[in-house]
């Protein structure tokens, strides 16, 4: 598999996702338009719990999950009855959902890039 596309288990993203909801992890998302740091500090608090994953497959996770969540709020805003979800749509929900760009109808300069830059990997 492509470096940036590893295979994530439930339990790492669960300890993926604790991490990337932090409070302060937010903010220095919000403060930065560059996050290779950050995902090199996500990395490595990863490995500390005993996760091997490296900063940009930290990042394709995020962005790919990012990118999910975004389509089921996009969906769900559009099609009132017919709601969908996925399996860490609340979790996303939690962290994402009072942030402009995911309130479904703002395209963000990232969704646009990833459009052109897929990963086509199996999660």
């Amino acid at each position: 598999t492509e470096e940036g596309c590893a295979k994530w288990t439930d339990e790492e993203v669960h300890a993926l996702l604790s991490i990337y909801a932090e409070a302060d992890i937010q903010r220095e998302f919000d403060s930065t338009t560059r996050n290779d740091k950050l995902y090199r500090k996500i990395s490595s608090r990863l490995a500390e719990m005993g996760v091997q994953h490296t900063a940009k497959q930290c990042r394709e996770k995020i962005k790919k999950m990012k990118q999910d969540y975004k389509k089921v709020k996009v969906h769900n805003n559009q099609n009132g009855s017919e709601r969908k979800t996925n399996k860490w749509f609340s979790i996303m929900d939690a962290i994402l959902g009072h942030r402009p760009a995911y309130s479904g109808n703002a395209e963000t300069k990232e969704s646009v890039a990833a459009k052109k830059n897929k990963c086509m990997c199996v999660y």
